[in-house]
């Protein structure tokens, strides 16, 4: 995993690149699908299901599983940590359940390293018989993988993605190459950083260049996070004060549901001033409201 300066560098640079999807050359498909947001557009309201929101984020991831369920096709979804690629992954499985077959698969520390860890996890979460035979059979699970998507065809999607090394998306991509035809698709989901890395390493070329459709998430708007806050019931909110909290959240979906709260279990019915917020915002990040 790479370090915290090499994170920030390369998020801050991949930045500039990622509404044009620029990032994916020169091995991306210059036919690519590209689904930018309308970061300026105003909502109301946002669609509520329960307590999850339906942000843009969550409909585009869901555009992104819709595209590559339906055409059999790779899809990569990249945002900042803490947007909600996770949740509206989550949500796209839970509204299409009965309809669409798919699979949520996390990436961690050793499954994001080892290739063979890596398959034979994925082979149990299948049903594979020999992902329990030994480190030296992940040939034979990851054959028996294959044939199983052939059978079963579903949607792969794969989170944290920026975990895995290049050697475990070769075998991403290679599954993928032996299923397609009969019906299976993938989807990543990841920071930006990937982004920096397709673009980057020679390694990730035969990936890159299978993407078929690629949302660059910029999470949560600033209309839209008014919009939640006030369906959350904090509707008597100073203006300075909702422009430090937006501040403070970033378009980060997890920032502001644990903002808000905060607010609302130790605020609740209070007028909401800058000053309240400023002390939200330093108990949770230490965040200092400038003098």
């Amino acid at each position: 995993m790479p370090g915290g300066n090499e994170v920030v560098g390369q998020m801050e640079r991949v930045a500039d690149l990622v509404e044009s999807g620029e990032v994916l050359a020169p091995g991306g498909r210059p036919e690519s699908v590209v689904l930018s947001e309308d970061t300026g557009k105003r909502v109301a309201r946002v669609e509520r299901h329960g307590a999850f929101y339906s942000t843009q984020t969550v409909q585009r991831v869901g555009e992104v599983c819709d595209y590559c369920s339906e055409n059999a096709a790779i899809g990569l979804c990249s945002g900042a940590y803490g947007i909600g690629k996770s949740e509206a992954a989550k949500f796209w499985r839970s509204k299409t359940s009965g309809q669409v077959d798919s699979l949520l698969f996390e990436f961690n520390e050793f499954s994001g390293c080892n290739k063979v860890e890596f398959i034979c996890t994925l082979g149990r979460t299948l049903g594979a018989t020999k992902s329990s035979s030994g480190t030296q059979n992940g040939g034979l699970v990851f054959r028996e993988v294959c044939e199983s998507l052939r059978a079963n065809p579903a949607l792969l999607i794969f989170d944290q993605g920026e975990c895995a090394r290049p050697r475990i998306f070769q075998v991403v991509r290679q599954i993928h190459d032996a299923t397609s035809a009969a019906g299976v698709g993938v989807v990543i989901l990841a920071a930006p950083i990937l982004l920096a890395r397709l673009s980057k390493m020679s390694d990730l070329g035969a990936l890159a260049s299978r993407i078929g459709i690629y949302a660059p998430l910029s999470g949560l708007t600033r209309s839209e996070a008014a919009a939640i806050i006030k369906a959350e019931g904090l509707t008597d909110m100073e203006e300075e004060a909702f422009a430090l909290l937006w501040k403070a959240t970033g378009g980060s979906m997890r920032r502001l549901m644990r903002s808000v709260d905060l607010l609302k279990s130790k605020h609740a019915g209070k007028r909401i001033t800058e000053r309240t917020v400023a002390g939200v915002a330093g108990h949770l990040w230490g965040m200092e409201r400038a003098a």
